[in-house]
């Protein structure tokens, strides 16, 4: 039971975590189109894609951002209903849920492995579908400096806003600690 409630609660850590980084989520149509946008132009940018490329890519990248939303959407909704419902679920109802969760995990990763392995490949160089899991969360940390700044206004941006700016919940000028690079999982 010990390792049930361990899982239990590093599920609820991750889940806290993507519901944080998701940017789609509660946002009008507008909004949406204005991140898809803003993520197009910086893709687009930091992989440095041809017209050729590009063309080729985003409806591939549109596809497989979608199907990845769907499956972390439903591992946040199991986990929700497991959550509000914990005091009257019996032991193998958890483990059923935890399981579940496992196999949408285990979707994810197929998922990545056919878009990565494969479709990417027939789109892209190697060398930028390689570099794609850095750009993706490179944007995740520019989404949230921007977020971040939005909150105190002009003053948390610091660098103007500006992509490659490390303002916005820096102190006092400090550079943040290097992140390593994303697993394949956490796009």
């Amino acid at each position: 039971m010990n390792k049930t409630i361990t899982r239990i609660l590093t599920g609820t850590f991750l889940l806290l975590f993507f519901a944080g980084l998701s940017p789609l989520m509660g946002q009008s149509e507008e909004q949406i189109e204005k991140f898809k946008k803003e993520r197009k132009t910086y893709f687009t940018e930091k992989l440095e894609l041809t017209d050729e490329e590009a063309k080729a890519f985003w409806p591939l990248y549109d596809d497989f951002s979608n199907r990845k939303m769907k499956l972390v959407e439903d591992e946040r909704n199991t986990y929700s209903y497991a959550h509000k419902n914990a005091e009257n679920l019996s032991d193998q109802e958890i483990l059923e849920t935890l399981k579940k969760v496992n196999v949408l995990k285990e979707d994810q990763l197929k998922l990545e492995a056919e878009y990565y392995q494969d479709k990417f490949m027939k789109a892209l160089p190697a060398q930028k579908v390689l570099k794609l899991g850095k750009v993706e969360w490179d944007f995740r940390r520019h989404l949230m400096r921007e977020l971040r700044g939005q909150g105190r206004g002009d003053q948390g941006k610091k660098g103007g806003g500006q992509s490659g700016s490390q303002g916005g919940g820096q102190r006092d000028g400090q550079e943040p600690s290097p992140m390593p690079h994303p697993p394949m999982d956490f796009f």
